[in-house]
């Protein structure tokens, strides 16, 4: 799948159009073609990034149900289905030639555009919308996973109630202006549309790693280098029994049959994983037929029922570490680690990763707020690379929202749309002045976050009152405090005005 341009009305959003970037295989800083597209979604707080991937993940689930869309869009994307492309435009806008007006109506039309530009009106289906979509925030997550149309309604203008600051608020990664009411909806697990929770993670890690022992490529090997984890040694799964249904329980005994260790403790069944037998992995996976629909199958056993209850209660992950070459450590073999004991950042990492190796799919859309949350820097480098290394070969779209300076150094300024918010709205989107692949982060965070300076705000003003004598000093205590401010500021641009400021005091 390919997105091309995406039109909104819909709160903070007004009349914004957005022009995603160009193919990566026409990018000239790529030689090798990747099949993948990616863009990023970039602005300061407030502008509506996080609600772009929002809106455009609830028109997706909204189309494949065929329900009633109360907020204007256009819609055009690219799919290629059995190495033929063809090019779909969605809108629910028209124009009203009494009023003179562009209105728009609940139920969407859909085109086909073929080669010479000619607009075939066609049936709205399955077949026209992208194979999989997925999405994972790291914000609020209760308006994603299941959304009511019903609540969806287009508001012209933003609330006048609401201070700059609220707006704000509103519009931080998966938090809407207002609560949206979830509905108890049974069909997420059959929807193309899956959005990912939190509380998968274990689950999206197990599966993705038990994905990397069976690919002779070990896609996750610079994910598990970067994480510290030598491989997966093993994992269990805690059931009960007393919370299932008869379809249920029978997926849990189609797992019973792979290993035979089970404990059972009162009405709760564990199953032990050990994965020193080397078969296992490729036996669980092929039972599944990829590790994306064992996700699935563990995913809606680990479902809450009306009463709170799972089926799945717990899931242990046995991770090796590489051995320590530490001068004190006299152990033989190494300790196992558990999942839980990883860290925040660490388990963010290695299972946001593991997502992207089990989306087999060539026609998927992933939506990714914000990923790079709790990674460290060094970790946001690794972003882009990994995803590249993970879906080369794929025609799949990954759009991200972020804030991270370090992350755009990867892509060329063409695959980054920097939402433009003018008083009330944010209705532009704009590519950065400055051409962005393997530039330095300090010149991003000026020309696209718009930072007055990429250093902190604290050091900057302290050399600058040195520098202009606000404390009006005399020459002497001038000299003696640009000095002491000589000695601890990094060389640079402001290491060079000190200098020169003493320099024309001497």
């Amino acid at each position: 799948m390919k997105l091309k341009r995406f039109f909104i009305e819909y709160r903070v959003l007004q009349d914004l159009e957005i022009y995603f970037g160009p193919s990566l295989k026409e990018s000239k800083a790529f030689t090798d073609s990747p099949a993948y597209n990616l863009d990023f979604l970039v602005g300061v707080n407030g502008t509506g990034k996080s609600t772009v991937l929002r809106i455009l993940f609830e028109l997706l689930r909204l189309l494949e149900r065929q329900a009633a869309i109360n907020f204007p869009f256009e819609l055009e994307y690219e799919l290629e289905k059995v190495g033929l492309f063809k090019t779909i435009f969605i809108s629910n806008r028209y124009q009203d030639l009494e009023k003179e007006t562009i209105e728009y109506k609940q139920t969407p039309e859909v085109w086909e555009i073929d080669n010479n530009g000619n607009y075939n009106l066609i049936q709205l289906s399955s077949d026209i919308l992208p194979d999989l979509v997925i999405a994972f925030t790291t914000g609020s997550e209760s308006n994603w996973s299941t959304i009511d149309e019903t609540n969806l309604d287009y508001i012209t203008s933003p609330l006048p109630s609401l201070s700059p600051l609220d707006l704000a608020i509103g519009e931080l990664p998966g938090k809407p202006l207002t609560p949206i009411d979830e509905e108890d909806d049974t069909s997420t697990t059959e929807s193309k549309c899956i959005f990912i929770s939190s509380s998968e993670i274990p689950l999206i890690t197990l599966c993705g790693l038990l994905t990397d022992l069976v690919k002779p490529d070990k896609p996750l090997s610079k994910v598990r280098e970067a994480s510290k984890i030598k491989k997966l040694s093993g994992f269990s799964l805690k059931f009960r029994k007393p919370n299932s249904k008869t379809q249920d329980w029978e997926k849990v005994e189609e797992l019973a049959k792979l290993t035979p260790k089970c404990l059972r403790i009162g009405t709760d069944y564990q199953l032990i994983f050990d994965l020193s037998d080397a078969n296992l992995p490729h036996r669980l996976i092929e039972t599944y037929y990829s590790g994306f629909e064992l996700f699935k199958t563990l995913s809606q056993l680990a479902k809450p029922d009306k009463n709170g209850q799972t089926v799945l209660q717990s899931v242990n992950l046995f991770l090796e570490r590489p051995m320590s070459d530490h001068p004190e450590t006299d152990l033989d073999i190494p300790l196992l680690h558990l999942l839980d004991w990883l860290s925040d950042g660490e388990k963010s990492f290695l299972g946001r990763m593991c997502l992207l190796t089990l989306l087999e799919t060539d026609e998927a859309l992933i939506l990714l707020d914000e990923p790079e949350v709790h990674f460290n820097d060094f970790w946001k480098r690794q972003i882009v690379y990994l995803l590249d290394t993970t879906l080369k070969k794929r025609h799949s779209h990954i759009l991200i929202s972020t804030h991270s300076s370090i992350t755009l150094t990867d892509v060329p300024k063409e695959n980054i749309m920097v939402l433009d918010r003018n008083g009330n709205y944010t209705n532009k989107s704009l590519k950065p002045s400055m051409n962005t692949f393997a530039a330095d982060p300090s010149d991003i965070m000026v020309h696209v976050f718009g930072s007055p300076y990429p250093s902190g705000e604290l050091s900057i003003n302290r050399v600058e009152d040195e520098l202009a004598n606000k404390l009006k000093r005399s020459t002497e205590e001038r000299k003696e405090a640009l000095e002491n401010l000589k000695d601890v500021v990094a060389s640079g641009y402001w290491s060079f005005l000190i200098r020169q400021e003493l320099q024309s005091l001497k």
